[in-house]
């Protein structure tokens, strides 16, 4: 867990992120710190606001769907890859 928060820490220290870290941090904040979207906007008011805001959307929009009720392992071994021979 320390590390994951040292590396959102870094995340959120950079000046100009690209979109995919963008997205990390807010999904970090907003599912494991549970922020909400004013104090994220605050903590992140040195980013660019588009970002911020498209990526807020993006999460909240996939904690809207719904879970799957069951999740399907596999058994068997999987295919050898030809690629690593």
């Amino acid at each position: 867990m320390h590390d994951t928060r040292e590396r959102m820490d870094e995340i959120k220290a950079k000046k100009n992120p690209n979109s995919v870290e963008v997205l990390k941090y807010i999904r970090y904040a907003i599912n494991v710190k549970k922020y909400p979207n004013e104090k994220i906007y605050e903590i992140l008011s040195h980013w660019d606001k588009d970002k911020v805001n498209s990526a807020i959307s993006k999460v909240e929009k996939e904690n809207a769907a719904p879970r799957p009720k069951r999740y399907y392992v596999s058994l068997k071994e999987p295919l050898e890859d030809p690629n690593l021979r």
